[in-house]
C-alpha cells in the first residue's frame, strides 16, 4: 500500500496563517501611526467644497460621505437653491476657528488623503452628514448610514426637499458633456 500526502492543508495552519498575517498588519499600522504618517496633523483646514477640505497643505477627501458638486442645484419647497455652494459653506462653517486632526485611512485616485477628520468630539465626516449636507457614500462605507436616515426623517439640510445623489450627478454630467475625466473635485 503506498500513502499518499493530502494536497489540502490542514485547518490549523490556515488559520494560523490568518493570526500571523493580522498580527503583522497591526504592528504595520501601530508603526505608521507611531511615526506619524498616518496623522496628518492637526491646524486650521479650509474647505474646498462639501467633502473635502486642505489641512496642513494636504488635500483631504472626508471618509465616507458624498456632498452635492459645487455648481449643483436642488429643490427645496421655496423653489431651486445652489445645494453645492451651501455643503461648501456648512463645512467652512464646521471648520472655522477649530483645530482640525484628520486621521488617513487611504489614498484616492487623485492623491487626497481619505480621512476622518475631528475637532476634540466632534467628527466632522458624521456631523455634516447629521447636518443634512452630505450623504453616507455607500458605495465606500456604511459609517454613515444610520445618521443619514435621522437627517433625511428631520428634513435637514438637502433633505428638506429634491436632490440628486451627488454620484448620479457627476455621472449624468459626464455623459452629458461627453467628458469621463472631470476633475478631482468632481468625482469621488
Amino acid at each position: 500500500m503506498v500513502w499518499r500526502r493530502s494536497n489540502t492543508r490542514p485547518l490549523w495552519r490556515s488559520l494560523l496563517d490568518a493570526l500571523i498575517f493580522a498580527a503583522v498588519l497591526v504592528a504595520v499600522t501601530v508603526f505608521l501611526d507611531r511615526l506619524g504618517i498616518l496623522d496628518l496633523g492637526t491646524g486650521n483646514a479650509t474647505a474646498k467644497d462639501g467633502d473635502s477640505l486642505v489641512l496642513n497643505g494636504t488635500e483631504v477627501r472626508l471618509y465616507g460621505i458624498d456632498a452635492p458638486e459645487y455648481n449643483q442645484n436642488c429643490g427645496s419647497p421655496e423653489g431651486e437653491y445652489p445645494c453645492g455652494k451651501r455643503a461648501a459653506s456648512a463645512l467652512r462653517e464646521l471648520l472655522r476657528k477649530r483645530m482640525i486632526n484628520c486621521r488617513m485611512l487611504d489614498q484616492d485616485r487623485y492623491g487626497r488623503a481619505v480621512s476622518v477628520c475631528r475637532d476634540g468630539e466632534i467628527e466632522i465626516n458624521r456631523e455634516m452628514v447629521r447636518q443634512g449636507w452630505a450623504v453616507a457614500y455607500v458605495r465606500h462605507a456604511f459609517d454613515y448610514v444610520k445618521t443619514q436616515q435621522e437627517a433625511k426623517r428631520d428634513k435637514r439640510g438637502l433633505w428638506q426637499g429634491s436632490f440628486e445623489m451627488p454620484e448620479d450627478y457627476r455621472a449624468r454630467n459626464r455623459k452629458a458633456l461627453g467628458d469621463t475625466t472631470l476633475s478631482a473635485q468632481q468625482d469621488d
